[in-house]
């Protein structure tokens, strides 16, 4: 018994000191990261923006508001797909001279977000539409606010050498402790999972919304989903790594849109069972083909991937790791041994506090922390219960919406 709990003991340590490595290089890589140099277009491909909103809030009206700003001239159209909302949303989407369209999927088995985006692209592929001919489509969420000079910065050359142009989420508030964690967290993705792996010229991890995704690709990935995967991006994104033909992505933090984070617990809570049930289930269920496109197409993004799918909750990482490093000192006062153990766990500690405060710095984040810090604790065991909650089978197949306040 005392083996076998050394051992779990061991492998445990050697999975955080593994994480914890993979923390500090890829934000160190990813801080090195510079955008492509910002250029305007005028040869404008046709793009289409698609806004699926189930039960929106009033802050979608902003959202309309901001998309009708940032057409402008542009050969952008805006299909906005509207489920179980308000008849006083339709009338403002159709007054910006937007198409809508209305539907319910919430009686359907299944995941209710994949039966609105495949409703979407087979309004795409059928000509539902005469005009409609995008060379790129961008989801945007019902909180999504996206910045005037959005499209304005991007060269023609970008539409031209890519299949994916990844824009920059920024967090709309950050005053509550979830939705200050919410912040730091999308900026922690966007140096470790898009900066960094754009850097060393690799593919990214779309962030599920503000990314211009040639059309071809963006249909064959929805027309792919796995019907028990839940949330939408993270199978998404293994579609993209596992097509038929590889994939040129690129990030553009100089084009942003603004979202509302998670205020409370209440809506944290199954906001955090979709993404780590997105998570989880994909390494689980997606390992076979990341690891087998990997093998026979040589692309190293797949397994890449397969190890950013596995990695453990950061929250909990934070708590954990400094943990065992305080066990471990503790044993060298008693023993007077050094051990392996107490040297990765002393490197973990340093490589993950080391990153978080990189982070907060780059993220100018660093004189709201103090207010927040105190709080990790509950919000890791939240998010453990929500990891354990997240892998039933009772979370699959289905999509946890976020209630938005704003």
């Amino acid at each position: 018994m005392i083996t076998l709990f050394h051992t779990l003991y061991v492998l445990t340590i050697l999975f955080l000191g593994f994480y914890s490595a993979f923390w500090l290089i890829s934000t160190l890589i990813g801080l090195g990261y510079k955008a492509p140099i910002k250029g305007s277009s005028d040869k404008n491909p046709e793009i289409l923006l698609l806004l699926p909103a189930y039960k929106p809030s009033d802050i979608f009206f902003d959202v309309l508001t901001a998309v009708s700003k940032v057409i402008g001239d542009r050969n952008i159209k805006v299909l906005v797909l509207l489920q179980e909302a308000d008849t006083k949303f339709e009338q403002a989407a159709r007054a910006h001279g937007f198409l809508v369209e209305e539907k319910a999927f919430g009686h359907l088995p299944g995941n209710s977000y994949h039966h609105a985006l495949k409703h979407l692209v087979g309004k795409i592929a059928s000509d539902a539409y005469e005009d409609l001919h995008p060379d790129f489509v961008m989801l945007l969420d019902k909180d999504n606010i996206i910045e005037p000079d959005f499209f304005s910065n991007i060269s023609n050359d970008l539409y031209q050498s890519f299949d994916v142009l990844q824009g920059r989420r920024v967090a709309l508030n950050t005053d509550g402790t979830t939705s200050f964690f919410d912040a730091v967290s999308e900026g922690l993705n966007d140096i470790m999972y898009r900066a960094s792996p754009t850097r060393l010229g690799s593919v990214l991890e779309i962030s599920g919304s503000g990314a211009l995704i040639k059309t071809a690709l963006f249909c064959e990935a929805i027309d792919r989903l796995n019907p028990k995967a839940p949330g939408y991006d993270k199978n998404f994104m293994v579609n993209v790594l596992t097509s038929s033909t590889s994939v040129k992505m690129t990030y553009l933090p100089h084009c942003q849109l603004m979202e509302e984070k998670t205020s409370s617990l209440n809506a944290h809570d199954p906001q955090r069972v979709r993404w780590f049930g997105e998570q989880y289930f994909n390494a689980i269920h997606s390992a076979k083909s990341l690891i087998s496109t990997c093998l026979k197409k040589g692309r190293w993004s797949a397994l890449w991937y397969l190890l950013v799918l596995c990695r453990p909750p950061r929250s909990l990482q934070l708590l954990v790791v400094p943990m065992i490093a305080m066990v471990e000192l503790l044993v060298l006062f008693s023993t007077g041994v050094i051990s392996i153990t107490l040297i990765i766990a002393l490197f973990s500690t340093l490589a993950i506090l080391s990153a978080a405060w990189i982070t907060l710095v780059h993220l100018n984040l660093t004189h709201q922390a103090p207010n927040h810090i105190k709080d990790l604790p509950k919000l890791a065991w939240h998010n453990l219960s929500n990891a354990i909650k997240s892998v039933k089978s009772e979370n699959q197949g289905k999509f946890i919406h976020t209630e938005h306040k704003l």
